[in-house]
């Protein structure tokens, strides 16, 4: 699959909305996005900014609340779901919780306990049939339960399904175990690279592959800027025991080549989630950019940005006066493709995915 026609289906659905609704939207989820960044710098939940309680995944309570079994309780909010894949599918309103070991689903009468390494799928912003009269955006959870598959379905604002959807992706998949060599490709070229074992670690703007091979040079850990993913494929493999293997081939821009990393790991559960997750970031951040329009001249000083170091006179090195640049800088933050509008200022993901899809032109 590419990431072009994975994103196909749900680019055609949002065709029909109005501009309006698209830049609100893509506003919220810029202020969702900074803070899920920011949750992630920090290793906590940061206090939801929603005014209403019932709103908030987490708050600073929530954070210092513990279960009775001791797990740390992460997620705490009040949204309406149909539980373990009710056939009536009536949807009921009750709280979600979440630890590091399980999500659960409470309401006065029941308690659906979902174990964290029990769940296969998480789809966002996919509203089924049978509740979309109930729902204007949901996400539905696929786990094992015995000899059973269930789903349960999530509904509530999209701000509120967006940050929980980003805190159960990270819960399920941080800390796994991940085979990764980079770069199998650069451009057409297969590498003779080493496959490599590590940890992985989320981030809304990249995948992070730590604790990398301790004899290797690299001093930081290796990571995948999700900004630059050009391309995606699973591909089924056998290995030297035989067994057959699925491993995720990611094609990105880096330094202005186009490399192919591959990752495998001996879940399949879980090789699934991750192929959701880059799917899930790479419609956002493409979403966010579908009406905006770059002039070529305000895609050179993104160019520049992303290719010079942060004490280059930018203005000299694109022959512009300084007026001419705060011009071009001002306009590129209005639309949120570097992060201020005075140097120094780093490229959002929406700017990267700009520059990287021109890097991507010129290659081909």
């Amino acid at each position: 699959m590419t990431a072009a026609d994975s994103d196909r289906d749900s680019g055609d659905r949002d065709a029909s909305e109005s501009h309006s609704e698209h830049g609100e939207a893509a506003e919220q989820r810029s202020e969702l996005l900074e803070a899920y960044r920011e949750e992630s710098g920090s290793g906590s939940d940061s206090e939801s900014k929603s005014d209403s309680k019932s709103k908030s995944v987490s708050s600073s309570k929530s954070k210092s609340r513990k279960a009775q079994s001791g797990e740390s309780i992460i997620v705490d909010f009040v949204a309406n779901f149909v539980a373990g894949g009710d056939a009536a599918f009536d949807p009921v309103k009750g709280r979600v919780l979440m630890s590091e070991r399980r999500l659960v689903l409470a309401t006065s009468d029941t308690k659906t306990m979902i174990p964290i390494t029990s769940i296969f799928d998480i789809a966002v912003g996919q509203v089924p049939p049978e509740v979309e009269e109930f729902f204007d955006y949901t996400v539905m959870v696929g786990y094992v339960d015995g000899d059973y598959r269930r789903t349960t379905v999530i509904g509530g604002d999209r701000e509120l399904i967006e940050k929980f959807s980003l805190l159960l992706f990270r819960a399920t998949l941080n800390g796994s175990t991940a085979l990764v060599t980079h770069p199998a490709k650069i451009g057409g070229r297969v590498m003779d690279s080493d496959t490599e074992q590590t940890g992985l670690h989320l981030d809304y703007e990249s995948v992070t592959f730590p604790e990398r091979d301790a004899d290797a040079d690299d001093e930081d850990p290796f990571s995948i800027d999700l900004a630059s993913v050009i391309f995606f494929e699973v591909i089924e493999r056998t290995n030297g025991d035989g067994d057959s293997v699925l491993v995720l081939s990611v094609q990105h821009v880096e330094n202005g080549q186009t490399v192919t990393t591959e990752i495998s790991m001996t879940s399949r559960r879980k090789m699934n989630i991750l192929g959701r997750y880059l799917r899930l970031i790479y419609h956002w951040i493409k979403s966010d950019v579908r009406d905006v329009e770059v002039a070529e001249t305000e895609l050179e000083v993104l160019v520049g940005l992303y290719s010079t170091a942060e004490d280059i006179d930018l203005a000299s090195l694109l022959d512009i006066g300084d007026a001419e640049l705060e011009a071009r800088l001002e306009s590129l933050h209005e639309d949120d493709l570097i992060t201020d509008e005075e140097p120094p200022v780093d490229l959002t993901p929406q700017g990267r995915f700009i520059v990287n899809e021109e890097f991507e032109d010129i290659n081909v």
